[in-house]
């Protein structure tokens, strides 16, 4: 089953309908508000913000935390604090789906943040290694809405020649909240670390009350007075409003309003699940987030002096990726993106390897800024396209009725190769050294790249409509494809099957009648009655 590969299949399976608005960019004469667009994604934004908190914290706060002597943790203990949030953050999700469907993304949102802030205070307090699990635990668990609430948002808000940029804004916010806790965990105490993450929690809490909910979550429990109130606010009165919401109705009235697990194994939908899949596969196996997690740890590792502001320096460099990222997403595209972000990745991943084996196999010492230069580069490629097109493209491809809980499989999915990741990491190390280790994260990214070159479809400046109508429509291509294939290779036996027994024929009157006259007519009767036959199922369209 063949995955397309770019604009030009798009455009193929589009000719199949004839229908002008299927996988074009939306053109409307009028434009939406940009500002309130942008506002209400900022806000749903703040949720990844905090997230980004959660996960960058080791980065910075283990080494410190490794140095207290309440604390003294082993290998085990200390990969467990790393990886606890992303076990929990499966567990959440479980239940994300349907919580976001039932509740609202926007409430959702509003209800979990001080969840979080909870979470944060009771690492701070806590007096052992048991307590600091439990709120690592709590914050794992609230991270799911999170990310899927702001990923959904930030999706179905804004109009499609937006979507790219502001759906990668969430992404964004979640490098600036990883570098501020890089920043904080470098300037301050572990504990005092904690308080002060607590604080943009509130705030996300604050800031998600002042915009509306969801247009398409509201058309989905038949609110339409309230999805044009949201409309209105999000796009201006200016905005043709009535457009926008019959595509809603439209495309909601054809795949349905009650959620089915059954539409993930439908042939629309099975593509751009497995896509997804794929694309967050490929996140976790990149090696981006081991360099996130343990940042200071493979900085020491490393031989880097002053590893607490390398860290900030790679909380810096996440930044400019991502910022690159959020600038060309709508300009080159997902796939482009993606492809030189793994490229970039998985080349610099296997020279970072190469730098440990020059340093613990050969013994040979390298100067501490080759490996901290490396980490960066290395870095500014996941943040380009790995961090950022996954969480994007995976809120993309779905229907309204099943994008909410799409996402949260694709979210555990996620997580449950993150922690398999964080955890496993550590002992590889011990068992095989580093050098074996960014060898192999860098080869799977670089086979990653190659497969998005093969396979990953484009989506850049299609309306969530018309990435639903594509699939759809390649769906019924294919279909159709094969079955007049089928009724081709049917028909050409059956004219090989009749020829053989024209001669077995022919032969037998020729043999009672050397002169063959009445032989002839007959056969030539039946060629004619093969070729009639030929001609009535070519005619009837199965070729």
């Amino acid at each position: 089953m063949t995955i397309m590969s770019g604009d030009d299949e798009m455009d193929e399976v589009q000719g199949e309908r004839h229908n002008p608005t299927q996988l074009q960019p939306n053109k409307c004469k009028v434009e939406g508000r940009l500002v309130t667009q942008v506002c209400a994604c900022m806000a749903a934004g703040l949720g990844m913000f905090v997230s980004g908190a959660v996960i960058g914290w080791p980065g910075a706060a283990l080494p410190s935390l490794d140095h207290d002597p309440q604390m003294n943790m082993s290998t085990v203990q200390r990969a467990w604090v790393v990886g606890i949030v992303a076990l929990c953050g499966v567990i959440g999700s479980f239940v994300t789906a349907r919580v976001l469907d039932r509740v609202g993304r926007r409430k959702t949102l509003i209800c979990v943040s001080p969840v979080m802030a909870v979470g944060w205070v009771i690492i701070a307090l806590a007096p052992n290694l048991a307590v600091v699990l439990v709120g690592r635990a709590a914050c794992g668990l609230v991270t799911p809405f999170l990310f899927s609430g702001a990923c959904v948002y930030n999706s179905e808000t804004p109009e499609p020649w937006l979507r790219g940029r502001l759906g990668s804004l969430s992404t964004l916010l979640l490098t600036i909240g990883i570098l501020l806790s890089y920043v904080v965990g470098h300037l301050a105490s572990w504990r005092n670390s904690c308080y002060i993450l607590a604080c943009p929690c509130l705030l996300t809490m604050l800031a998600v009350l002042l915009v509306p909910e969801s247009p398409y979550f509201l058309m989905l429990k038949h609110r339409r007075n309230e999805a044009k109130a949201a409309l209105l606010w999000l796009r201006g009165p200016k905005f043709n409003l009535e457009t926008e919401m019959e595509a809603m109705e439209e495309k909601i009235s054809e795949v349905g309003r009650k959620m089915d697990y059954r539409e993930l194994l439908k042939p629309r939908t099975r593509k751009p699940f497995i896509i997804a899949l794929f694309i967050h596969t490929l996140q976790q196996v990149s090696g981006g987030n081991i360099l996130i997690m343990y940042t200071g740890t493979v900085f020491i590792s490393a031989g880097v002096v002053n590893h607490g502001m390398a860290t900030v320096y790679v909380g810096l460099v996440q930044l400019a990726g991502t910022m690159c990222s959020l600038l060309l997403m709508d300009h080159l595209g997902r796939r482009p993106m993606i492809i030189t972000s793994t490229f970039i990745m998985g080349s610099v991943t296997v020279v970072l390897g190469g730098c440990y084996y020059v340093n613990d196999v050969l013994g040979l010492g390298w100067p501490s800024w080759i490996p901290l230069m490396t980490i960066l580069v290395a870095q500014f490629g996941y943040c380009l396209g790995c961090r950022t097109v996954p969480w994007l493209v995976s809120s993309e491809l779905f229907n309204t009725t099943i994008r909410t809980t799409a996402n949260s499989i694709c979210f555990s999915w996620n997580r449950i190769l993150n922690f398999i990741v964080v955890q496993i990491y550590p002992f590889f190390v011990e068992a095989t050294g580093s050098y074996t280790v960014f060898f192999v994260f860098g080869s799977l990214c670089l086979l990653c790249c190659i497969i998005s070159i093969l396979f990953l479809p484009e989506t850049k400046g299609k309306s969530l409509e018309q990435i639903q109508d594509f699939f759809q429509d390649q769906q019924q291509a294919d279909t159709k494809n094969k079955y007049n294939n089928n009724n081709k290779k049917e028909f050409e036996i059956c004219i090989a099957t009749r020829n053989h027994e024209k001669k077995s024929m022919l032969g037998d009157l020729m043999i009672e009648n050397p002169e063959g006259e009445t032989g002839n007519k007959e056969v030539k009767d039946d060629t004619h009655l093969a070729c009639s036959e030929g001609q009535q199922i070519e005619r009837a369209g199965v070729w």
